[in-house]
Order: structure tokens, then sequence, then C-alpha cells
């Protein structure tokens, strides 16, 4: 009896470490290559290395492709933002919102973000990919707002295509 347990609880162990494995960033049909996202089916499709076609119903391509675009709309990517607002004075929220229509107004391409982070009011501007970009737009708004430093890592949008 303790043997046939012990079977069951190590099948039980490795059923779940089997299902954990299998999950990834490629469950999606758009798939990340070189930094940009493709459609693997429509890749597999039209490859040149060879023909394949898939056979599927409609109503499962598109309700694939819905639930793609979807989680494809919620992705973030690691990069880079510059914080050119932080405070915590009384009147910080008021500041805020308008140092960001400040910068809306002279910069109208480039996106703008605040938050309250207890016990600080924070503004930030850009989705920046690189290290490199968000240095040469820091230096560009530089007289403007010299206190102003690179967050790193942050988790920003997906640019525009």
């Amino acid at each position: 009896m303790k043997n046939k347990l012990l079977i069951l609880t190590l099948f039980g162990i490795f059923a779940v470490f089997s299902a954990k494995s299998q999950t990834s960033e490629t469950d999606s049909i758009f798939v990340k290559l070189d930094s940009t996202f493709i459609n693997i089916i429509d890749e597999l499709e039209n490859s040149s290395q060879g023909k394949i076609k898939i056979n599927q119903s409609e109503n499962i391509a598109e309700a694939l492709s819905l639930h793609s675009i979807e989680n494809f709309k919620t992705q973030k990517i690691t990069g880079y933002r510059i914080c050119i607002f932080r405070d915590n004075q009384q009147n910080s929220r008021s500041v805020a919102l308008q140092t960001k229509q400040n910068f809306k107004s002279a910069y109208p391409d480039v996106p703008v973000y605040w938050e309250y982070k207890n016990p600080y009011f924070y503004v930030y501007v850009g989705d920046f990919r690189t290290k490199e970009q968000a240095e040469k737009f820091k230096r560009e708004i530089n007289a403007t707002y010299p206190k102003s430093w690179l967050i790193n890592e942050t988790k920003i949008n997906l640019p525009s295509l």
C-alpha cells in the first residue's frame, strides 16, 4: 500500500513539473523574433523554404486570432523611461499633473506617465527600448528638466509599428 501511495505521489509531482515546463511564451500564435513579433501561422504557410497547409475551422482561426491580439495588446517589454519629476510636498499631485501637461504640450509624440508611490508623486516619459535612445532624449530635454534621470529595466509599452 505504501509503495502505491509513493508511486502516485511521484507521478503527481512529475505531472505538475511536466505541465509547467510545457508552458512558454510561444503558446500564442505570435512569436518574438529579433525584438519583433510575427504570426507563426502566416510564417509557416508563406515560407520560402516549403509549403505547409494548416486546415482548421474559420471559427478556430478567428478565436485564435482574437485571443492572440488581446494578449499582444497587453504585453510589455523591458526598456527605459526618464523620470522628470519626483516630489512628496503637499502640492505634489497638482505639480505632477502640471508637469505632465507641460511635457505633453512640448513633446506630443512622447508618452507621459504619472503615478503615486507612497509618499512620492512621479512623472515618467518615454518608452525607450535601448539605453542609448533614452540618454539621447534625456540630453534633448536636459535644459527644461535638469534633474531628470533614467529608470532602467522598466516594463514599457511595445512601440507602435
